[in-house]
């Protein structure tokens, strides 16, 4: 993979244990998606490396929790009373002056916070007939746009945004999430 212009710290969480046993290696998959979505958004924005030899840190914290924690949230936040997939919650703009503010600063630029429902999650790819892990990874990818700045309240922002996660998930060998297919999907436990 490419080099980016910063380093990336990822503070995971894991509220429901029950991720681990449907996404065994969910740390090395997050890591993956977040890392390929953040240099799709690199290329996107012109970030360049700095001239310092030190890079600066993009913090992301990731919650995986359950359908009663995220309504719970959504509710607070969205003041939409029903459990959803993924929240994301942005803190700073990731662009070249708050990278080179938080090398400067020699602190970590907080990108935000991305929080992702299991029992959603897994409903959504059984109906969609997708494998849990490229749905998981469909939803990250789309949960660091949105930390990085993009958004889908528009319909030209939200052909941009999933034109960019087509174009990630390709990067990752997943398919097009926008394309459903009719087959139903036979998952051995390495897939889910």
């Amino acid at each position: 993979m490419e080099d980016l212009p910063f380093t990336i710290d990822l503070a995971t969480t894991v509220t429901d244990p029950s991720w681990r046993e449907a996404v065994s290696d969910i740390n090395s998959l997050a890591a993956e998606a977040v890392s390929a979505t953040l240099l799709s958004v690199c290329k996107e924005f012109r970030l360049a490396p700095l001239a310092d030899a030190l890079k600066p840190a993009i913090e992301i914290s990731l919650v995986f929790t359950g359908d009663a924690e995220i309504q719970t949230l959504n509710k607070d936040y969205r003041k939409r009373d029903k459990p959803t997939n993924v929240l994301s919650f942005p803190d700073t703009p990731l662009d070249q002056t708050e990278l080179t503010n938080a090398m400067l600063m020699e602190e970590p630029l907080l990108l935000g916070d991305i929080v992702m429902a299991r029992e959603t999650l897994i409903r959504e790819a059984a109906e969609q007939n997708k494998s849990i892990r490229d749905h998981l990874t469909h939803l990250l990818v789309h949960g660091v746009l949105h930390l990085a700045g993009f958004d889908h309240m528009e319909e030209n922002e939200a052909e941009k945004m999933e034109n960019l996660e087509i174009m990630i998930l390709q990067s990752l060998n997943i398919s097009n999430p926008y394309e459903l297919s009719d087959q139903p999907r036979q998952e051995t436990p390495d897939q889910k």
